[in-house]
């Protein structure tokens, strides 16, 4: 789904949400089955996932005083073209994840898990007997990729359970808009207009940090 990132002013908006990201504090070079566990909104997919994709950008080394050096280990970066899975009318059939997030404040937790074959999967020059322990990495993501291209009010669990995703913001009334009478009848839920969600992101550097171990 295309990403929309929206920055409404505090006149027009109507929900705000805090995107923060963390990630494991260590990754030992002695465990085979050692992951970094990168906690954010969208879940992995397989294949080419989101990391591939450029949302995070590569894992870069930091010096002791935490500032980036030329020593990196990419990800990946393909731009994939997104063919519909179905031609369902309801997001939900065509495979889209959704998430509940609370209005309470509560945090909604999300993990990728980037094990070392997921981590130097696309890296041309460095392998894992390249790292040694002491090492420090960075890795955050890119803004661009926080946004959504659908969202309304409610819990998935309560008053949306049941219902259909239509992929139409409710305030376009453009020509192909669906009529009050189809949505009604078919449990119909339109999306709010994605420009009016405000996102506020951040990372702050121990966050994103970790150290490989042996």
């Amino acid at each position: 789904m295309l990403f929309v990132r929206g920055n409404a002013d505090k006149a027009t908006r109507q929900a705000k949400l805090h995107v923060r990201m963390a990630t494991s504090s260590t990754l030992s070079l002695n465990d085979p089955n050692a992951a970094l566990e990168v906690n954010v909104f969208e879940k992995g997919e397989g294949g080419v996932d989101m990391f591939a994709r450029g949302a995070f950008g590569n894992i870069r080394a930091v010096d002791s005083e935490n500032n980036v050096t030329e020593r990196r280990i990419s990800l990946g970066l393909f731009r994939v073209n997104e063919t519909m899975r179905s031609d369902a009318l309801d997001l939900r059939e065509r495979g889209y994840e959704f998430l509940t997030i609370p209005g309470d404040g509560s945090p909604v937790t999300v993990t990728h898990r980037l094990d070392w074959n997921r981590i130097f999967k696309h890296e041309k020059k460095l392998s894992r007997e390249d790292l040694k322990p002491g090492e420090r990495f960075r890795i955050g993501f890119n803004k661009k990729y926080v946004g959504t291209g659908w969202w309304c009010f409610g819990d998935l669990e309560g008053d949306l359970k049941g219902r259909r995703f239509y992929a139409w913001c409710e305030d376009d009334f453009s020509d192909g808009r669906p009529d009050d009478d189809f949505l009604r009848k078919g449990n119909w839920v339109l999306s709010k207009d994605p420009l009016l969600l405000k996102w506020e992101c951040s990372a702050e550097d121990d966050d994103v940090t970790f150290e490989v171990v042996e």
